[in-house]
């Protein structure tokens, strides 16, 4: 488990703008910071940043920011991911430049390059797996394929005790479709549900429970119901939802607070990311605090660290049926196979690995783990020594710290050599492979504790 450090943060920042001869662009960054570009970091499927970026730039200006604190904006919901995957791309570059693997330039090219999260995260994925198989004391030799449009091959060659194989990764995007209309539907929902405590001019706190797809929930019902869960105090049953609202005091926070933040978000509505709640959607009138001596060309931003609350409301939501919750945890399959044809005539234990990254919510991913399972057994065509899922979830926790948990879900195919894969924990191979029952992730402490 990879935890933020300022220091090593630093250090990455200044390697990789070295290692792939990135400047950056120091007016963006005092920019961003001064509350210009707010959706700056976002990720696109959900919300356009405005600004046309490669995306390592915006890991690098998001954790940067993270390092020039106080600043008159901070965007305290997206930086943590930008620091975690700053730092596990230098560690993977470290490593890699120093053995001088063959082949790395190109894929540096592409790192520079991508301009969407998703394809710069599968980039980085596979250095920073490739990085776990060059310090393996048990590889010789490991270089990267070269990538040609006339042929798919593997991404990269290992060769370990006398056997060639090779490596294939392949990266799920952060969010599907599915997932993000979702997510989107809810907004829509909650939105009137928040103008009617405004207009009431109550800050109310409500926990939502959709016992069907949220696309089937009337609009007014929702609403009335709210309002009728806040008058009686209680909570209002209906077939396709249940809501319960309290009414919340003046906040007063004994320390200064971003918002949105996570730290903000615990303290005044006890959500928090390592929970059962799918998300949480709020809203807040308020004034906040600027920095004193910005210059007239860079005022006029958004500003997040609050100075006084004067209503707010929110709203904590998840869902209940059980479809709804396994089209959540479904994934397509289609990169799985393709991956393994990529392997299947390049050598004894090659092995595909497939980075998916899961929320606390889901309380796991096993049904969908073992359909693929049951696949690959019915299919009985596919060649391959191992396939691994890297499942992560990235959390924040209420006292402000970041980590990327990992669990690995390892398939023995048939040309596989030994017991274990010569790989399994890409991102924390130290505690990936402790997994009880197959597709069950395991337990890991709590990160404030």
């Amino acid at each position: 488990m990879l935890t933020f450090n300022e220091t090593g943060a630093a250090q990455a920042v200044e390697a990789i703008r070295s290692i792939l001869g990135l400047n950056g662009d120091v007016r963006l960054q005092v920019e961003f910071e001064a509350g210009l570009h707010p959706n700056l970091l976002a990720y696109e499927k959900i919300q356009p940043s405005g600004i046309k970026l490669p995306s390592i730039e915006k890991y690098l200006i998001g954790t940067t920011s993270m390092l020039h604190q106080p600043t008159n904006y901070f965007d305290a919901i997206h930086v943590w991911r930008c620091a975690c995957m700053v730092q596990y791309i230098h560690a993977a570059l470290e490593v890699l430049t120093a053995k001088q693997i063959r082949g790395l330039n190109a894929r540096l090219i592409r790192l520079a390059r991508e301009s969407s999260y998703d394809a710069l995260d599968a980039v980085a994925f596979e250095l920073i797996a490739a990085a776990q198989y060059a310090v393996h004391p048990a590889v010789t030799h490991l270089e990267f394929t070269p990538e040609t449009p006339e042929k798919v091959t593997p991404d990269f060659a290992v060769r370990f005790a006398g056997v060639d194989s090779s490596v294939e990764c392949k990266k799920i995007d952060r969010a599907k479709n599915y997932t993000v209309v979702i997510r989107e539907i809810v907004r829509k929902r909650l939105g009137p549900v928040l103008l009617a405590f405004r207009e009431s001019g109550i800050s109310a706190l409500a926990e939502l429970v959709f016992n069907v797809d949220p696309r089937g929930v009337d609009q007014h019902r929702l609403v009335e119901a709210s309002q009728d869960a806040l008058r009686w105090q209680t909570a209002i049953i209906e077939p396709e939802f249940t809501i319960k609202v309290v009414r919340l005091g003046p906040y007063d926070s004994p320390t200064e607070a971003h918002f949105p933040s996570h730290y903000f978000n615990w303290h005044r509505y006890q959500h928090r990311v390592r929970s059962e709640w799918f998300g949480i959607v709020h809203n807040l009138s308020g004034t906040f605090l600027r920095l004193k001596d910005l210059p007239k060309d860079l005022q006029g931003g958004r500003c997040s660290l609050l100075n006084e609350v004067e209503w707010d409301a929110a709203v904590k939501w998840r869902i209940s049926s059980a479809d709804v919750i396994r089209k959540y945890r479904q994934f397509t399959f289609e990169r799985v196979f393709g991956g393994l044809d990529q392997i299947k005539n390049y050598g004894m234990n090659s092995a595909v690995h497939l980075w998916l990254e899961s929320d606390f919510s889901l309380s796991g991913r096993k049904d969908s783990f073992l359909d693929l399972f049951n696949r690959l057994v019915t299919n009985q065509r596919d060649v391959f020594g191992w396939l691994t899922i890297n499942e992560t979830m990235f959390e924040a926790s209420p006292k402000g710290r970041y980590a990327l948990t990992e669990s690995a879900h390892m398939i023995r195919g048939p040309t596989a050599i030994g017991s274990h894969p010569l790989v399994s924990g890409v991102f924390a191979p130290d505690s990936a492979g402790d997994i009880g029952e197959f597709g069950t992730a395991g337990e890991l402490p709590d990160i404030d504790e």
